[in-house]
């Protein structure tokens, strides 16, 4: 028997197993299973209503509420195509993105009207919909009064039965490396990814999770389905402060919650400062660069919980693998432990991985080798939409070309080096900036850094790091360079540095290097 691999099963089943247990807090209000499922017919119902057919796109403009949760599902069962928008990006991002993939209508928090409006001169066709404090926004369709007026089941045929290896969503990349391309994925990708997260995790029906991640963000758009498929409680956090995200998890009792890096940053001050309960958190998963021993070390201490790193990609729906610790490793020290959690972790089940030199001979794990990551199982992306060359440069021989650069140990952990045009070449040598990173994180003045190649007329490329200090913390830059250097192989050392009070970020605070290289990297030669 072949049953296509609809994320939909896990709520429709989730709602007869669960239908009294809180599926949703969202601020004030919360709603149970039953309740989620009932909205979510309604919302497809209604999409139907309004003319929205199977493979029309809808796209979404908002932050992480329930609406959007809702629309993970209720998009996407009976065939239409969810187009969740990065709330970050500009207005000209957002434009070539409507004018991608065309959607037939915009669904829009109010905070994001005037977006809204500007993206529907570009597309007149598009449906605009608000999410909405009734009248705030005259002449608009809202989104409750959608779901109340929707036809009931009678009046709307079944749902067609979708066909598993159709596109149900459409992610676009951020835009931090260039025109945001649509990475489309089927239900089966869609599906799969929570079925092999689930099998690689401690998530159960007492989950509950904080989604500090928007969903939108490739570490945030699975968890709707996996959560969901196991009957576990979502919280929704619309925007990222630190103090609140803690009262938060007291609160609510929080047990899973993901993070980036300079999210624990923020956090791990926060801790210090006020006195919170965190002792129901389970795990805190990471994705973004890799984490120095003592980093993770550092948060679990103000945090609490298991430090679990992690790797994906949004081609890849997005998990490839999870830095869980192997039963044969875990007599080691607590400082070894702490690298392994630090890794992107191993490949889950139904991945395969591989490191390849420039001529894709596969290279040893050995942890030592470094090579660019290839990887293949069900969870790769269809493709771009409508960018089949792109695709063909990217998904070659049965196998998707990652662009970042990585070790595998001989233990199966793999290590992002970089990405591959972040290595920086000098003199001959490959120099990776993740690495020098991790040192200057071990200085105690360091807040945040990010490293850099910048142009020298000797060594073809110099690190340059751009650093920003902890509050009320002194260091110039030759005691940091002093700091990482007689830390490093001597070809490797940092030749300047430059002191910032921020850094440019993405909209989940993974630091953006493009940007970071325009702003400090161009034109800049050693003296």
């Amino acid at each position: 028997m072949l049953v296509p691999m609809n994320v939909n099963r896990f709520l429709n089943r989730t709602a007869k197993l669960y239908s009294n247990k809180i599926a949703v807090i969202d601020q004030d209000m919360s709603y149970t299973y039953q309740e989620m499922h009932d909205r979510v017919q309604r919302l497809t119902r209604a999409l139907k209503g309004i003319g929205i057919k199977p493979g029309d796109r809808v796209a979404w403009l908002g932050y992480n509420n329930h609406p959007l949760l809702e629309a993970y599902f209720g998009v996407v069962q009976y065939g239409a195509i969810l187009v969740p928008l990065n709330i970050r990006l500009a207005v000209s991002d957002l434009t070539r993105i409507v004018e991608d993939c065309v959607p037939k209508a915009l669904v829009f928090d109010s905070d994001f009207e005037s977006t809204a409006r500007r993206l529907a001169e570009v597309n007149p066709d598009m449906q605009l919909i608000e999410i909405q404090i009734e009248g705030s926004h005259p002449g608009y369709r809202g989104y409750e009064a959608l779901l109340r007026e929707a036809p009931e089941p009678s009046v709307v045929a079944d749902y067609p039965e979708v066909d598993e290896n159709a596109v149900a969503e459409i992610f676009y990349t951020s835009g931090t490396t260039g025109v945001p391309k649509g990475v489309g994925l089927t239900y089966r990708n869609l599906f799969m990814n929570a079925m092999q997260i689930l099998v690689a995790s401690d998530v159960r029906d007492d989950s509950v999770i904080l989604h500090t991640i928007p969903l939108f963000h490739v570490n945030g758009w699975g968890t709707p389905h996996y959560i969901t498929a196991v009957g576990g409680t979502h919280v929704m956090l619309r925007r990222f402060l630190p103090d609140l995200v803690l009262s938060l998890i007291e609160k609510h009792r929080v047990t899973h919650a993901s993070l980036v890096p300079t999210m624990a940053n923020f956090l791990n001050s926060a801790a210090e400062q006020h006195a919170y309960d965190l002792s129901s958190l389970r795990k805190l998963t990471f994705g973004g660069a890799p984490s120095p021993s003592s980093f993770v070390q550092t948060t679990m201490d103000h945090l609490g919980g298991e430090y679990v790193g992690g790797y994906g990609l949004s081609e890849t729906s997005p998990i490839v693998s999870i830095a869980t610790i192997k039963s044969t490793l875990a007599g080691q020290d607590e400082r070894t432990l702490n690298r392994y959690r630090g890794t992107a972790g191993m490949p889950t089940i139904g991945m395969e991985v591989a490191i390849v030199d420039e001529n894709d001979h596969e290279m040893a794990w050995d942890g030592v080798a470094v090579g660019e990551l290839r990887v293949r199982g069900d969870v790769v992306m269809a493709g771009y939409w409508n960018k089949p060359d792109e695709t063909a440069k990217a998904i070659r021989g049965g196998w998707f070309y990652t662009g970042d650069m990585a070790t595998i140990d001989p233990e199966g952990y793999i290590r992002i080096v970089d990405r591959k045009k972040d290595i920086i070449i000098s003199g001959g040598e490959n120099i990776s900036s993740v690495e020098l990173e991790d040192v200057l994180y071990r200085h105690p003045a360091v807040f945040e850094c990010c490293v850099i190649g910048v142009p020298d007329p000797k060594w073809g490329e110099i690190p340059k790091a751009v650093v920003v200090l902890k509050p009320g913390a002194t260091a110039d830059a030759e005691e940091l360079m002093t700091f990482v250097n007689q830390n490093v192989s001597a070809f490797k050392a940092i030749k300047a540095i430059a002191f910032a009070d921020e850094l440019p970020k993405t909209g989940t605070g993974k630091i953006q290097k493009m940007a970071v290289r325009k702003d400090y990297g161009a034109g800049w030669y050693q003296d």
